[in-house]
């Protein structure tokens, strides 16, 4: 997108001269503080904070005593590369690493201006490489005054703010039907698996198999074929852009190979949230494809069950966590065949599954459609940023 820009207007400012640091500070507890902001508060995606945390929530550590309030900017200093900060539109405290920030219109910076230079591709870049500390990298207010860039004049500012509050008022509204949109796929599956006390044992209308182990004597032999493991299975689903090889022998090969509608799980994690993380196989690669024992192999029983049924059933255990509760283990939780197995679910008739299919695969068009506008709404923001500021 080309904006047009006449730079030649622009003049050149240190960030330190167009920028004030509030450093009010409060005991919020005994001031009745009702909200604080830490870093885990902040979306590294959006220019705008909506989290918070309640100061009585026992959370809250003791250098949370820096006062903010509406319309400010809050940069968190520690690891800039994470990207949090933003505006907010309440009032509460931040701890000491977190900078509250206001721009000085008369020495030609506009407040709707600066979260958009805080958060560009040139500051980021510049606030990684003057981070001091190993542990915890940190951007001291000093350098921070001396960033250099490029500033236009107030009314060009207030132009290119317009513009750019736009799209993120936008990419907020899209976020929230995102959410409402996956709110919706969540309800469909829940409807049809929840309350499974009475249902069937899963292997009865899944076929389960736990992949072949990983070892050196088959990193050679005359059977080399492709396999996939845990690292290739993604929220975005099979992830091919680094797949290993080994050697299955022609039996092992009938056992073991992928087949498009076959759905792998994450088996075990370190990570609980990961833990059961499901994916479907739609021949992403050709030739035979084997998987490693770090995935379960779900696939659907010609006559009882569907594919789709299937990915919709993985699905739903792995958001709902019931992957998860079939899991064992202390440091590294497995499901293993026989927490699997263990599970029990409703399983309708095919008739009645189609019609399930039909609901959640609408209700799947509407959230790839979301995140398509979500997509194209980041990428132009991204190519108005490098043309106002420059970077990547």
């Amino acid at each position: 997108m080309n904006l047009n820009l006449d730079k030649s207007t622009w003049k050149r400012v240190r960030l330190g001269d167009v920028i004030h640091r509030s450093r009010k500070q409060v005991d919020p507890l005994a001031e009745g503080v009702q909200r604080y902001v830490a870093g885990g508060h902040i979306d590294s995606d959006s220019i705008t904070i909506g989290r918070w945390g309640d100061p009585t929530d026992g959370q809250m550590g003791s250098t949370f005593r820096y006062v903010f309030g509406p319309g400010q900017v809050l940069f968190v200093s520690a690891r800039p590369y994470l990207r949090k900060s933003g505006v907010v539109d309440f009032a509460g405290v931040v701890a000491d690493k977190t900078y509250v920030l206001d721009a000085i219109p008369e020495n030609g910076l506009l407040q709707e201006f600066l979260p958009f230079l805080v958060s560009s591709d040139p500051f980021i870049e510049y606030a990684n490489n003057q981070a001091t500390g190993s542990m915890n990298p940190r951007l001291l207010w000093g350098p921070l005054q001396r960033f250099e860039l490029d500033l236009p004049p107030l009314d060009e500012q207030k132009r290119i703010a317009d513009l750019l509050w736009a799209i993120e008022r936008h990419r907020s509204e899209v976020v929230s039907s995102r959410q409402r949109a996956n709110s919706l796929l969540e309800k469909v599956r829940s409807a049809m698996f929840d309350g499974d006390e009475d249902g069937v044992m899963a292997n009865e209308v899944f076929e389960i198999t736990i992949g072949r182990q990983r070892s050196p004597k088959h990193e050679v032999g005359d059977h080399i074929v492709s396999y996939l493991r845990s690292a290739n299975v993604t929220l975005g689903g099979i992830d091919v852009s680094d797949v290993k090889s080994m050697n299955f022998t022609p039996r092992e090969q009938a056992k073991f190979s992928l087949r498009p509608g076959d759905v792998l799980v994450s088996e075990a994690s370190a990570s609980a949230p990961s833990v059961g993380m499901p994916a479907a196989w739609n021949g992403e690669l050709s030739g035979v494809v084997c998987f490693q024992n770090t995935l379960l192999r779900y696939r659907a029983i010609e006559g009882v069950t569907l594919p789709a049924f299937v990915e919709q059933y993985c699905n739903w255990a792995f958001e709902t966590g019931q992957f998860l509760a079939a899991a064992s283990g202390t440091n590294i939780r497995h499901i293993g065949v026989g927490g699997a197995t263990s599970m029990r679910l409703r399983c309708p008739p095919l008739d009645e599954q189609r019609a399930f299919i039909a609901d959640t695969s609408a209700a799947e068009a509407s959230v790839r459609a979301i995140e398509s506008e979500f997509l194209a709404l980041k990428s132009l923001s991204t190519a108005i940023m490098a043309e106002i500021f420059g970077g990547n």
